[in-house]
C-alpha cells in the first residue's frame, strides 16, 4: 500500500473544496450526487463548487435558461445537493459555479429557443474582423448592456431561490485582447471617448474599457447579492497563465490583467470578491512550472487585502505525491508571514494526471480521495468572513435613467464627498448602474454628472454598515408625471403619460403575452402594466422603473399601457 506522507498544520478552520464540472459525472442523477458527497466527506473536504451553468444552460430548474440535456429529466441537482450537503453530517458548503462568458460550442448552434443566443444573438463578442467563434466557442460580450443584465439576472435568480453558500464565477473575462469588438460595445466606447472606427486591440484606452466592462459585472453581482443575502460568498476561478508577478507593480504585466482583462487583484482590493481562487494549475514535476506555482501562491498570500485567498490546485496534472506537495506549499506562510485560507482541487472527476491535461483521463480514483483523507486528518469548517459577520462598511448602488424615456445614462459619474472632500467616484455601466462598495459608515454628499444634462446633487445620504443603500435617479426633464404612489393612478385621466421608479414586480412575468403586475413595496397597492416590448423576463421581487400611458378600463380601474420597463435589480 502506498503511504502518503505530508505535514499538516494545526488550525480551527480551512477551506477545502472540489471543482465539480458538469461535463463529467457528479450531479446528473441523485445517485451521482450521493457518490459525490460520500467522496467529499471521505476526503474531509467541506465545500463543493458545482458547475450549474456550463454553456448558457442550467443543471437546476431555471425560469431563464434551458435545462441541461445531460441532466436526468426533471432532476433539480442543485436543490437535491443542497439538501443532502447541508442536512447530513458533516455539513458541506455548496457554491454554484457559473461559466460566465462562453455560452455555446462553436461547432453548432443551440436548438432551444430559450437559450440566450436565440433570445438575443446580438450579445455575442466579436474580434476585430467580425468573427464570432472564440477559442471557447460563442461568448457574451461584457460591453453589451444585455449581456451584463442577463448574466446578473441569472446569478441573482439562483441566490434568491436556493439556499446556496456561494456564487462562483468562471470565465469572468474575455478570451484575449483581440476579442471584445461587439458593435454596441465599440459604439459605446467611441461615444464616451469621442472616437470613431474600431480601436486597435492593444490600444491602452480600449484595453481599459474592456477591463472596466468585466469589473462592472462583478461589482453589480456582488453588491446585488449583498442586498439579497449578504452571507452568500462571491468567489471566482481566476487566471494565472505563465509566471507569477514579482510584486504589485508587475501585476499589470500578467495575462489576467493585460490580455483577458480580469483584474482580480483589483477586485480583492475593492472588496467586490470575497474569495479569490486562482487556478494555479502547474505540473510539480516540471521544474519551471513548479517555480510558476510557487510565485503565484506567494503573490496570492501577500495580496488578499483582507479577503480570502484559496489556492486552486491542478491535481489533474499531478501524481498523488505531487498534489500533496502542492497542498503543503499552498498552506505554508509566505516570507512575509501571510497565509491563504485553504485549497480547492481541479477536479473531483479528474483525480490525477501525468503532467498534461490530456493525461488526466483516469477518473474518480478512490485512492486519491483516501490520500486526501490522510492529509486532512479531520473535517474542519470553512473559515469565517469577518467582513460579512460583523460588517464595518456599507454600499451605495443605483440606476441613473434619462427622464425623457427612462433609457440608461451610460458613462455618468457619481462622486461621493465626505466632510467636504471627494472620497470615491463611480461610473455607470451600460445599464445605468453604479455601485460604490464598502464605504465607511457615515454621511455623504453625492453628485451625479452626465453629459448634456444638468448636474444633480443629493446633499445628505447616510451609509450604514452592512446595508446596501439604493438610490435610483431620473435625470433631466420629463414630459411624464411621476407617480410616487400607485394609488395616485386613480386620480389621473386617460391618456396621461406617467413614470414610476423603484416599484416591485408582484408576480413572475416570463412570457411576452403576460401582463406585468407591479406593486408599492410599502403599501402593497398593485397595478397592471401592458409592455410595449417584452425585452427580458421579469421575476417576482425585481425592482422596476417604467414609463407609459394611463388607460381607464370599463370598470373604472386604471392600468398602464404601452409601457417601457427598465430593470433596477433587486432593491
Amino acid at each position: 500500500m502506498l503511504m502518503m506522507m505530508s505535514t499538516a498544520t494545526t488550525t480551527d478552520s480551512e477551506f477545502r473544496g472540489f471543482w465539480v464540472d458538469g461535463f463529467n459525472e457528479g450531479f446528473h442523477t441523485p445517485e451521482q450526487v450521493d457518490a459525490l458527497l460520500r467522496r467529499v466527506r471521505q476526503a474531509n473536504m467541506n465545500a463543493v463548487i458545482v458547475q450549474m451553468r456550463k454553456r448558457g444552460d442550467a443543471h437546476y430548474l431555471s425560469p431563464l435558461e434551458p435545462f441541461a440535456t445531460s441532466q436526468q429529466a426533471g432532476f433539480d441537482a442543485l436543490a437535491y445537493l443542497i439538501e443532502k450537503a447541508h442536512n447530513d453530517t458533516p455539513p458541506i458548503e455548496v457554491h454554484v459555479w457559473l461559466n460566465c462568458h462562453p455560452v455555446w460550442p462553436g461547432s453548432s448552434w443551440p436548438p432551444d429557443p430559450k437559450h440566450i443566443l436565440n433570445r438575443y444573438p446580438e450579445i455575442q463578442t466579436e474580434n476585430i474582423n467580425g468573427e464570432r467563434i472564440t477559442p471557447v466557442g460563442y461568448g457574451m460580450d461584457w460591453g453589451h448592456p444585455l449581456s451584463n443584465e442577463w448574466f446578473a439576472r441569472v446569478a441573482l435568480d439562483i441566490v434568491r431561490r436556493y439556499d446556496v453558500d456561494g456564487i462562483h464565477f468562471d470565465y469572468i473575462r474575455y478570451t484575449g485582447e483581440e476579442w471584445g469588438y461587439n458593435p454596441v460595445s465599440v459604439a459605446r466606447f467611441n461615444r464616451i471617448h469621442n472616437r470613431t472606427g474600431k480601436p486597435e486591440p492593444r490600444d491602452p484606452l480600449w484595453k481599459q474599457w474592456r477591463r472596466n466592462q468585466v469589473s462592472a459585472i462583478v461589482r453589480k453581482v456582488y453588491t446585488q447579492v449583498m442586498a439579497i443575502k449578504p452571507q452568500v460568498k462571491v468567489s471566482g476561478a481566476l487566471i494565472t497563465w505563465g509566471d507569477g508577478p514579482k510584486d504589485t507593480a508587475d501585476w499589470v504585466n500578467r495575462s489576467a490583467y493585460n490580455n483577458v482583462f480580469q483584474d482580480w487583484r483589483g477586485w480583492l482590493e475593492e472588496g467586490i470578491l470575497d474569495m479569490a481562487i486562482p487556478m494555479v494549475y502547474y505540473n510539480q514535476a516540471n521544474p519551471r512550472h513548479s517555480e510558476f506555482y510557487q510565485n503565484w501562491i506567494r503573490f496570492l498570500k501577500d495580496h488578499q487585502y483582507g479577503r480570502h485567498g484559496v489556492v486552486g490546485v491542478g491535481n489533474y496534472l499531478n501524481t498523488y505525491e505531487n498534489t500533496l506537495r502542492q497542498i503543503d506549499l499552498a498552506l505554508e506562510p509566505s516570507a512575509q508571514g501571510n497565509r491563504v485560507v485553504g485549497v480547492n482541487f481541479f477536479s473531483y472527476a479528474a483525480t490525477s494526471g501525468n503532467g498534461t491535461e490530456e493525461g488526466a483521463r483516469i477518473l474518480y480514483e478512490e485512492p486519491f480521495y483516501q490520500a486526501l483523507n490522510g492529509r486532512f486528518e479531520r473535517w474542519l469548517p470553512t473559515p469565517p468572513m469577518p467582513w460579512k459577520r460583523i460588517p464595518t462598511t456599507g454600499h451605495l448602488v443605483g440606476f441613473l435613467l434619462y427622464g425623457k424615456d427612462l433609457t440608461p445614462v451610460d458613462g455618468a459619474t457619481v462622486d461621493v464627498y465626505r466632510e467636504g472632500t471627494l472620497f470615491r467616484t463611480a461610473t455607470t455601466d451600460g445599464t445605468g448602474y453604479y455601485a460604490l462598495a464598502n464605504l465607511p459608515e457615515g454621511t455623504y454628499r453625492v453628485v451625479f454628472r452626465a453629459e448634456g444634462i444638468p448636474t444633480e446633487v443629493l446633499e445628505s445620504l447616510r451609509i450604514t454598515a452592512g446595508i446596501v443603500s439604493a438610490h435610483h435617479r431620473v435625470m433631466g426633464e420629463s414630459m411624464a408625471v411621476r407617480l410616487n404612489r400607485l394609488a395616485s393612478l386613480n386620480d389621473l385621466p386617460e391618456g396621461t403619460r406617467v413614470f414610476l421608479v423603484g416599484k416591485e414586480v408582484a408576480e413572475d412575468c416570463l412570457e411576452p403575452k403576460q401582463t406585468l403586475i407591479v406593486r408599492d413595496p410599502l403599501s402593497g397597492t398593485t397595478a397592471s402594466v401592458n409592455l410595449s416590448e417584452f425585452r427580458l423576463p421579469w421575476q417576482r421581487g425585481d425592482r422596476v422603473a417604467l414609463i407609459g400611458t394611463v388607460r381607464v378600463l370599463p370598470n373604472g380601474t386604471r392600468q398602464i399601457d404601452n409601457a417601457k420597463a427598465h430593470w433596477l435589480g433587486v432593491q
